[in-house]
């Protein structure tokens, strides 16, 4: 594996301001980031969520959270002091920061919606735009510092296409979902306009594709086109953060899934992709080793896909899928 998607949450990293760094976590995700450094991987760090329930602690927030949440009503000066902190902690090791993860599935229909007419979907949509500007305030600020950053969206979510009904797999009764495309349409300001964050803040489009190998390009394509209808300055990059097939989780049917997306990597429709999940490390998250190349006690469960993976990676030449150089050397 030549690149490693790292994240940790933002109520795991900090003191119980919700803001300041505790030193002791600081020395673990530095050897986790250098873990990976040093065996060559680059790496997509993710900026994780939940926030600290004393992350909503200010006058603008409604109704605060008790306990740790993914609500994205915050305090913006807790958020960008934690973000500015992590950032120098995390960009000598990596320019690629994806901000959150999945926010447009699942979230509560009960959240504090700030009187926005769509209610919590176009709260959630308004509170992202303002928070993909904030994160790139920071990042251009470390740039000038001398860092290389490239802003990624969060991971979205990407399982159901209302204009494809048949296609995909709906959300449960209860889920709430903004559908991919329109998380995506949002950013762009819902047309190819100069001035939208998807233009002017996002540098990488991130995308989860949970499709079966018969709807996995319909779907994707769906997708792209959405994308390069907003952008005005030239392609967008999209990374696949996760994927793997989302109805058949047999070893035939993902390896299916991943032929598909083979299609969309030799054709240069995606820049990198990340399986999901190569080995499932915790057997209480509900989905047990469906998914998974590895069970939980490290037996191989699906060898035709782990064979695929494994070929298809190695066609790619070394140099591009491994640090080299200088860049091994431990960061202090």
């Amino acid at each position: 594996m030549g690149t490693v998607r790292l994240g940790v949450s933002w109520d795991f990293m900090t003191l119980a301001d919700g803001s300041t760094l505790d030193p002791n976590k600081v020395a673990f995700l530095k050897s986790l980031l250098n873990a990976a450094r040093t065996r060559g991987m680059k790496i997509l760090f993710q900026v994780g969520m939940y926030a600290p329930s004393s992350a909503y602690q200010c006058p603008a927030t409604r109704n605060p959270p008790s306990a740790s949440s993914p609500r994205l009503d915050f305090c913006d000066a807790t958020f960008t002091k934690y973000l500015g902190s992590l950032m120098d902690v995390v960009l000598p090791f990596t320019a690629d920061i994806e901000l959150f993860n999945e926010t447009n599935w699942s979230f509560s229909a009960s959240d504090p919606s700030y009187g926005d007419p769509n209610g919590i979907s176009g709260y959630i949509l308004n509170r992202s735009k303002t928070l993909y500007s904030e994160a790139r305030q920071i990042l251009n600020t470390k740039s000038q510092s001398g860092y290389k950053t490239v802003l990624h969206t969060q991971g979205i979510s990407y399982f159901y296409n209302s204009a494809y009904p048949n296609n995909g797999w709906k959300p449960p009764a209860g889920s709430e979902l903004i559908q991919a495309t329109d998380y995506i349409k949002a950013m762009g300001n819902n047309t190819k306009s100069a001035s939208s964050p998807l233009n002017i803040e996002i540098d990488v489009v991130d995308v989860h594709p949970y499709f079966s190998s018969a709807d996995y390009q319909t779907l994707m394509q769906s997708f792209k086109t959405t994308v390069s209808n907003l952008v005005a300055s030239g392609p967008k990059p999209i990374w696949i953060t996760e994927t793997n097939n989302g109805t058949t989780r047999t070893d035939a049917g993902q390896l299916a899934a991943f032929n598909q997306l083979k299609v969309l990597m030799d054709n240069g429709s995606v820049a990198k992709a990340f399986w999901y999940v190569v080995r499932n490390g915790d057997p209480s998250n509900g989905e047990g080793d469906g998914y998974s190349i590895y069970d939980y006690n490290r037996n191989l469960i699906r060898p035709q896909l782990a064979a695929a993976i494994r070929a298809y990676t190695a066609s790619i030449p070394r140099a591009q899928r491994f640090l080299s150089g200088p860049y091994l050397t431990p960061v202090q």
